[in-house]
């Protein structure tokens, strides 16, 4: 071979990215001590981690998410339940796990439900299986069905359900105070002198709008003002 030919050949070796064999044989450890230092395994000792991790930023090696993927068993994939019939508040929901997974290997895959539907846990049992998922977040009203919640565990998905109330341990759960925000907004408007005060309720069968029915009915009675029954109208957080 030519000399000009060793040297493009040589550059061309030298252009590759790093792979997950020349970080083993730089540190001085098996591959899958460097996947499992890349996986965050506890199976090591910090000296060890501490030179893989040193090895890998020397060499600007991004590990290859399918192959990590594989040896997890689960795809760097967050899933987001629900069955909301406010279009606006999923599309929040949704921002705001895509606002908290940016800059990360993760990705977010959205499916709607029919919470009414007999095949329901059916349907959830399927799509968690089938994406695989790292962990999912449960909209209400789907997530006060703990069918669900022991789905995903049964499944070991992890998972956490959005609230207006205390649903689970703090582990799997990020809850509102719906009672208490509505009382304090019904005691705001008797404090401005108002007496005739309405309430629209939330849907049927959602935790959210029973709470605030509590919380309408709380301050009314704090207050000594009877339940206006005739100025409480039906809603659907639309």
């Amino acid at each position: 071979m030519a000399t000009n030919d060793r040297t493009t050949e040589r550059a061309r070796r030298q252009s590759k990215p790093p792979t997950i064999n020349d970080v083993a044989r730089l540190a001085g450890v098996s591959k899958k001590t460097v996947s499992r230092v890349i996986n965050n395994s506890p199976l090591l000792n910090d000296e060890t981690r501490e030179r893989v991790e040193g090895i890998i930023k020397q060499l600007g090696y991004v590990p290859n998410p399918q192959a990590r993927a594989l040896a997890l068993r689960r795809n760097f994939l967050v899933g987001l339940i629900h069955d909301n019939p406010n279009a606006q508040t999923v599309i929040n929901v949704q921002q705001g796990i895509l606002d908290a997974l940016h800059d990360t290997e993760f990705g977010l895959v959205v499916r709607p439900l029919d919470r009414t539907s007999p095949r329901m846990l059916e349907n959830v049992r399927n799509f968690l299986e089938r994406q695989r998922l790292f962990g999912v977040v449960i909209m209400p009203p789907l997530s006060e069905n703990d069918a669900l919640a022991r789905l995903c565990d049964e499944l070991g998905v992890r998972y956490t359900r959005m609230g207006s109330a205390e649903l689970d341990d703090p582990d799997h759960l990020v809850a509102s105070n719906d009672r208490q925000a509505v009382c304090e907004a019904v005691a705001h408007l008797i404090e401005q002198g108002h007496q005739r005060i309405g309430f629209i309720e939330g849907p049927h069968g959602f935790r959210s709008a029973a709470e605030r029915r509590l919380g309408f009915e709380d301050a009314l009675r704090a207050a000594k003002i009877k339940l206006p029954r005739s100025l409480i109208a039906a809603g659907n957080y639309t």
